[in-house]
């Protein structure tokens, strides 16, 4: 299995959008939602990736691992590593198909799905889970520093890195767009 980042220009598996200009694959937003759950739609498309051999570098050690934002969503809703990456292939290239194997398991209750996107937002933070993680990959990545006093936990963090910090959470003295 080829763990390379796409390149900019073709690799990119049957179904995805072309990859961002810093090569790694598209994946959809951490708040994005499909069954009604954050995290979800972007862990689809981790594990796509991680099954055709395109998961970037830095993508692969955090995938499904328990210390990262992959594992805490697993165990959240009691769903084995493996038995995921199943329940992925297994539905191919349709989200309906895996929102249906996810809203089919006993565990993933609205109850459950509701308390996960409750604390998701928050994971990495002082006080939340994955905090100790979060601090690790400012280590290996920013060399221990905060790179935007907006990043404080995982979901900023990767707003941050995708280029769409802003777009969430403007800076101070700016004014948000909102639709009519």
């Amino acid at each position: 299995m080829q763990n390379d980042p796409l390149p900019s220009t073709g690799g990119t598996p049957p179904g995805f959008p072309p990859p961002p200009p810093h090569g790694r694959p598209r994946l959809r937003r951490p708040s994005e939602q499909l069954a009604g759950c954050v995290w979800l739609p972007r862990l689809v498309d981790k594990t796509r990736h991680h099954l055709a051999g395109t998961l970037p570098p830095d993508y692969v050690v955090p995938f499904c691992h328990p210390w990262a934002t992959d594992g805490a969503f697993l165990t959240h809703f009691g769903i084995a590593r493996e038995e995921w990456i199943a329940a992925v292939r297994n539905a191919a290239d349709s989200d309906a198909a895996v929102t249906a194997w996810f809203l089919g398991r006993t565990e993933c209750t609205a109850e459950k799905i509701q308390a996960w996107n409750t604390l998701a937002p928050d994971l990495g933070k002082p006080g939340f889970p994955l905090h100790r993680s979060f601090k690790l990959m400012l280590r290996t990545y920013y060399a221990g520093r905060v790179p935007d006093p907006r990043v404080e936990g995982v979901f900023t963090a990767i707003a941050y890195d995708e280029g769409f910090l802003d777009e969430i959470l403007p800076r101070s003295g700016e004014v948000r767009a909102v639709c009519p």
